[in-house]
């Protein structure tokens, strides 16, 4: 088992389905492609990208 923030968690990453828009799809399978990574390691670096920006934001009283 792995502890990410005190949480146990397990090595497999959970899978998930959601809905977006194709071109952004497309756009983010291009991205990836040029980053070198799969789709799930690029989606999942934006995500974290936008949750830190999203948490400074809030400190600096942006969000």
């Amino acid at each position: 088992m792995h502890y990410h923030k005190g949480v146990q968690t397990s090595k497999r990453k959970p899978n998930l389905s959601i809905r977006m828009e194709p071109e952004v799809l497309h756009q983010a399978r291009v991205a990836a492609v040029a980053s070198r990574k799969t789709l799930g390691q690029w989606l999942e670096e934006a995500i974290e990208d936008k949750l830190k920006r999203e948490a400074s934001n809030a400190k600096q009283g942006r969000g």
